[in-house]
């Protein structure tokens, strides 16, 4: 009979890979349900214990009844009798508990519906506090309103902790830092240098208490700072994650060969099947990769690459695998040639210096000892990527060949030069934001039996840390702190109040004109503000008197309206925007300086990417306040006379600049005009203000 069914089996063809994973999702499945009815093994248990307690105090009779019953614990041993022991990492040992306490929570299980349905609350539950914090200034602290957060008893005799929630940051007193009990790996801590500014150890400790941030201070002078903060606290989560990883599988090894020796003991004709390991472990997610790390450019990359190379390995060239390669293709040196006559601003040689490729990823792997990069996705702990090209990755909707089930167990995302991001196309990190946390497709990497509960229970956002950083607060950073930040330890964003605004920097004596459009809803207001162009600004604007105007344009949406609504008027103007060619350019800049054409079309992005000094400028018409705030004062001060045709014997006295806001324009006008003066030009009665360089 043996031999018959061997034979069988032998004949059978190999499974293919679709039966396997469909396999490996009814075990999934199958372990989903287990826990279900695990859960409801125990409510019956808990309310049976309650209601014999109440009734022990009520009637003296019932002491027997409760005797001839058991105790909780007897019931537990009885349901649970010959199942496999389920040990938590909280049996481990003092030293690695200690370790872990801080990361995230990991190795607690939140089952408390209260506090589910606070942070799944739209909006949710909060509690919200502005508190000073040092050299960051005010910040503003939501708190998701818990539940309970006491220890329970759970079956198998396990104590189930349930998570704890947030607490208001703590401001770091001392100046000299202790990394150890800050629960930094001390191969980690032996590579950071020994200057800490007060700004690196404010940030730091918000990161390492694993809350949400949104800082919109990042500066040119304070970005390499920052860097190295989120570069530590990245790849101190990894190494944590993966040294528990580690002594968990030895555990698990050391058990399994136990189980086996027992079992060979036993006589060989006995029918029973070899025993499952004695331990498990809840230490992962569906996949690998824990770190999402967004930039723009791949020096940025490159300059991330070699600050985890610095604290992982130190001065060990040999514990970093395919550098060489990575040096290669992510230096080389400048990509632009930047000219050396009428150089161009800091902040541009500073933003676009390096390697300003915008199209990559990569993937990079971590254990005890070595750091390799160029690793698979599923086999990579942190991922390093643009917007661009996780884009390309995960592919869009209808398309043949897509993945991102890489993207479902991340518990760290760090987005830097968010601002950056919004220039390059703001959609791609909004693509890459709407596939997180999926529950995957493909079920071949995924080790169920390790999965953490909050996985399978498809709360794992609510256990992500964002951490996002920016020049300045948008309405679309804004956006994304209040539905995608939705850590259950709470979130906090820096208060980023300007006294005086990027118009303190305009040095030309011209009249500045702030119109208000008056609109009620966001929907509408590109209409209103089309309309008010057209029926109040350009009748005035085709005027003679108003020649060489330049129209500058935030949106390349409105860019093309416009453009089109010019050529179907038949109106004399000429255009540049981020996708005119060199030669398109010039010819562009040529007929605007002599004349020949009465409005120039100027998109904002073609400014960011190229900077040109349009010359021949006399009126400035901004149809939007600038995304960038010194660009304001960069685009009046080229109505200068070292920039003006001296041929065409206009007064300068009678140059304009006008600028059209809404109600919704407040985080644009906050950095140009100052927080305290936006506020008031938006709520006044008055629709028109202007401004001069002497009251600016």
């Amino acid at each position: 009979m043996k031999k018959k069914i061997k034979k069988e089996q032998a004949d059978r063809p190999p499974p293919s890979r679709f039966k396997k994973n469909l396999k490996h999702l009814e075990r999934g499945q199958e372990a989903v349900e287990a826990q279900k009815r695990q859960i409801e093994a125990e409510r019956k248990y808990r309310s049976a214990a309650t209601r014999r307690e109440e009734f022990a105090s009520s009637d003296s009779d019932g002491e027997e009844e409760t005797e001839n019953i058991g105790t909780l614990e007897d019931l537990a041993e009885t349901f649970n009798q010959g199942g496999n022991k389920v040990i938590s990492d909280d049996s481990e040992s003092e030293e690695e508990s200690s370790d872990l306490e801080e990361e995230n929570s990991e190795d607690d299980v939140t089952d408390d519906e209260n506090s589910y349905e606070s942070l799944a609350a739209d909006p949710p539950l909060v509690e919200r506090k502005v508190m000073p914090f040092g050299t960051l200034g005010n910040v503003h602290v939501e708190l998701p309103k818990c539940g309970k957060t006491m220890t329970e008893t759970k079956s198998i005799l396990q104590k189930e902790t349930y998570a704890k929630p947030g607490e208001y940051p703590t401001l770091p007193v001392e100046e000299s830092i202790d990394w150890s009990a800050l629960h930094v790996k001390e191969k980690i801590a032996r590579n950071i240098p020994a200057e800490i500014d007060p700004m690196q150890r404010e940030m730091f400790a918000i990161m390492n208490n694993y809350q949400d941030l949104f800082y919109a201070r990042r500066n040119l002078e304070n970005a390499e700072k920052l860097r190295f903060v989120y570069c530590l606290h990245a790849l101190n989560h990894v190494i944590k994650a993966v040294t528990k990883i580690q002594h968990h599988n030895l555990k698990l090894a050391a058990s399994s060969q136990s189980a086996s020796k027992k079992w060979k003991g036993k006589k060989k004709k006995t029918t029973e099947v070899a025993p499952a390991p004695t331990v498990e472990y809840r230490d992962q997610g569906f996949v690998r990769p824990k770190v999402l790390i967004i930039v723009p450019f791949r020096e940025s990359a490159l300059q991330i690459v070699n600050l985890l190379k610095q604290l992982f390995a130190g001065d060990d060239p040999k514990a970093v695998t395919n550098y060489k390669r990575f040096a290669e293709e992510y230096g080389g040196g400048d990509t632009l040639q930047f000219p050396q006559i009428n150089r161009k601003p800091e902040d541009y040689e500073q933003t676009f210096a390096g390697n300003i490729d915008d199209n990559f990823r990569i993937g990079i792997a971590f254990n005890r000892s070595s750091m390799k990069l160029y690793t698979r996705y599923y086999s990579s702990d942190l991922i390093l990527a643009s917007p661009l090209g996780l884009r390309m990755t995960i592919g869009a909707k209808g398309e043949e060949h897509r993945d991102y089930d890489f993207l479902s167990s991340i518990e760290l995302l760090i987005i830097d030069q968010a601002e950056i991001c919004l220039a390059q196309n703001w959609d791609h990190v909004l693509h890459v934001m709407e596939h997180l946390h999926h529950q995957p497709q493909s079920a071949e990497h995924t080790e169920f039996s390790r999965v953490r509960e909050w996985f399978l229970n498809g709360w794992s956002k609510f256990y992500r840390q964002t951490i996002l950083l920016s020049a300045m607060e948008l309405p679309e950073f804004r956006w994304l702190f209040n539905k995608q930040f939705k850590n259950y330890r709470g979130k906090i964003r820096s208060i980023n109040l300007v006294p005086t605004g990027s118009i303190k920097h305009v040095v030309v004596k011209v009249p500045q004109s702030f119109q208000r459009i008056e609109t009620t809803t966001l929907e509408s207001q590109s209409n209103a503000r089309f309309a008010h162009f057209v029926n109040v600004i350009l009748p005035q604007a085709r005027s003679v008197t108003m020649a060489r105007c330049l129209i500058y344009v935030p949106s390349y949406f409105d860019f093309v309206r416009l453009r089109n609504y010019f050529k179907k008027e038949e109106i004399s103007f000429t255009q540049i925007c981020e996708y005119t060619t060199d030669a398109k350019i010039a010819r562009a800049r040529d007929m605007f300086y002599h004349g020949s054409k009465h409005f120039l079309l100027y998109s904002e992005r073609s400014h960011f990417y190229r900077r040109h000094r349009i010359k021949g400028m006399r009126h400035l018409v901004m149809y939007g306040p600038p995304v960038f705030p010194h660009f304001y004062p960069e685009m009046v001060n080229l109505m200068a006379n070292e920039y003006q045709n001296g041929k065409d014997g206009v007064d300068p006295s009678t140059m304009t600049v006008t600028v059209l806001y809404t109600m919704f324009d407040s985080y644009y006008l906050s950095e140009i005009l100052g927080t305290q003066r936006a506020s008031s030009i938006i709520q006044a009665p008055r629709s028109v203000y202007r401004f001069t360089t002497d009251h600016k």
